[in-house]
């Protein structure tokens, strides 16, 4: 598909002050730990308006350089770590700065079933794509594991990929130079030649950018990709169709993107086998909340719910909503009816140990669910979303 419209002059719209404030409520908004400068989002916002007019000079004189990202890893449920990169906060404004003035224009070419970090799309939506498309019998799957995906993606052909729309050389060289900035880890500076930080603002937008060929690549030969980031799978109604699916994305990822497709990992099953997308296990027409996702929940609601901490029962409370609510409001479409109750019993059952400060084996005679609905407390049940 080839894209319509270049934009030659874009860099005075990211430095407008009202795009670099909307920029910084953003970031704002999404927390998160400081970069490399050890400048925190408190920090950064006590001297917020100078903070701002240094980022927009800077850019309007063409001299801002980007710093290096600070090392983070995070586990995986496989035990495995992924490394992170976490960008100063400055570099994160101008990076949102940046992504708010061209996200609109790439918007208008990509995939209208790639759902992963789109304004407007969810990951929700990519689920209920697959149940539909298991419903009009495309019951075989290739499922897709792209390895290193952020970590690998080449410069070039991703600036590449960039220049297509974008040709305002300033912020070209914007985009390059956070590619470019290297990694701080243990004191020591990394070059950073290949690939896009995980941690990155911009990173998710460039990501779907570099992707977008392979998402239409795959539909100009007749197959149907759902795709949320790295994370995606082909649809197919026969077992042929998914073996000549499978070899027509690895030209694509492989020869075309230079990416590798992971060989164990990236296999033909058909959807009564089972495959796991989007922290769901896809099993015939069921969808399936794993141990591992519970296991990784409930060690969550033991750390809010311990008897021996500072927080009241309200503060206490409080915490423990916020994690059920979005644990609740993204596993509640799937089938755990049965789950989710055992889930609010065992859950009560830690919320009446706080309460009377030792282990809890009484009736609801005693502390009955009623107690605990008046005290806030959210349960899971009630957030159970009605089957599509």
């Amino acid at each position: 598909m080839k894209p319509k419209r270049r934009y030659y002059t874009l860099i005075d719209k990211v430095y407008q002050m009202e795009n670099l404030h909307e920029a910084w409520l953003s970031v704002k908004k999404n927390q998160g730990s400081g970069g490399i400068d050890g400048v925190s989002i408190a920090m950064f916002e006590k001297n917020i308006g100078r903070n701002l007019k240094e980022i927009q000079r800077l850019l309007q004189q063409n001299r801002y350089k980007p710093d290096p990202v600070r090392r983070q890893y995070i586990e995986k449920e496989n035990g495995k770590v992924r490394p992170l990169g976490i960008p100063t906060i400055r570099d994160r404004v101008c990076q949102q700065a940046v992504r708010q003035i061209i996200e609109p224009i790439v918007e208008q070419d990509f995939y209208y079933y790639s759902f992963g970090f789109r304004p407007g799309y969810s990951a929700h939506q990519a689920i209920r794509t697959i149940r539909r498309a298991k419903r009009g019998g495309y019951d075989y799957v290739v499922d897709l594991d792209i390895m290193s995906f952020f970590d690998e993606i080449p410069h070039d052909l991703l600036m590449e990929k960039v220049h297509e729309r974008i040709t305002d050389g300033k912020v070209l060289t914007l985009i390059r130079g956070w590619l470019t900035a290297g990694v701080m880890e243990d004191g020591q500076f990394h070059e950073t030649e290949v690939g896009s930080p995980q941690g990155g603002v911009i990173s998710p937008l460039l990501a779907n950018l570099y992707l977008n060929h392979f998402d239409w690549g795959m539909k100009e030969k007749g197959f149907a990709v759902v795709r949320y980031a790295d994370d995606a799978v082909m649809l197919c109604k026969t077992k042929e169709q998914a073996e000549e699916a499978y070899q027509a994305a690895r030209i694509l990822l492989e020869e075309e993107l230079r990416l590798r497709m992971h060989p164990e990992k990236t296999k033909v099953v058909h959807v009564d086998e089972g495959f796991r997308f989007l922290g769901f296990d896809f099993w015939k027409q069921y969808l399936i909340l794993p141990d591992a996702k519970l296991k990784k929940y409930k060690e969550k609601v033991r750390q809010i719910t311990r008897r021996q901490q500072g927080n009241n029962l309200h503060e206490m409370i409080v915490k423990l909503n916020e994690v059920s609510r979005g644990f609740g409001n993204y596993f509640g479409i799937g089938d755990v009816k049965g789950k989710f109750q055992r889930l609010d019993e065992w859950m009560r059952m830690r919320v009446r140990a706080f309460m009377r400060k030792k282990k809890s084996r009484v009736s609801n005679r005693l502390l009955p669910n009623k107690t605990l609905e008046e005290a806030g407390m959210v349960f899971l049940t009630n957030l159970l979303i009605t089957r599509f």
